[in-house]
């Protein structure tokens, strides 16, 4: 019986994990605070930043991950992130995954949003 339950606790910690990583490799999440896109958070992404914030070309910049604080891109996000390296209290959630929802689209033929879908028709 204490063989059933340790093997159903792996498989339930397993299930877990395996759910985790599916949900941070979707491509509607990000880590706040990796600049860069490399799945982590370091000195890289500060230089990144402070770069892009001074007109200077990078190769790649996730704007929604490096505006930290959500109030735009400024000094402050590069400020937040080096206070998470430094391991400084900071009010936000550097380093964590974060969820976004996926949005309305448009296009230029059709300036209406779309939900990506159509409903079936249904004749009168």
């Amino acid at each position: 019986m204490k063989a059933i339950s340790i093997l159903c606790l792996i498989a339930v910690c397993a299930l877990v994990f395996t759910v985790t990583a599916a949900f941070a490799l979707s491509g509607n999440t990000y880590m706040l605070g990796d600049v860069d896109g490399d799945d982590e958070v370091t000195v890289l992404d500060v230089t990144s930043l402070q770069r892009y914030l001074s007109d200077i070309p990078v190769p790649y910049l996730n704007e929604a991950a490096a505006d930290v604080d959500g109030n735009g891109l400024d000094i402050r996000d590069a400020t937040f992130i080096q206070r998470y390296l430094a391991d400084m209290d900071i009010a936000y959630e550097i380093g964590e995954y974060v969820y976004v929802q996926p949005t309305e689209t448009t296009s230029p033929t059709n300036p209406k949003p779309t939900n990506n879908y159509e409903l079936p028709f249904i004749p009168a």
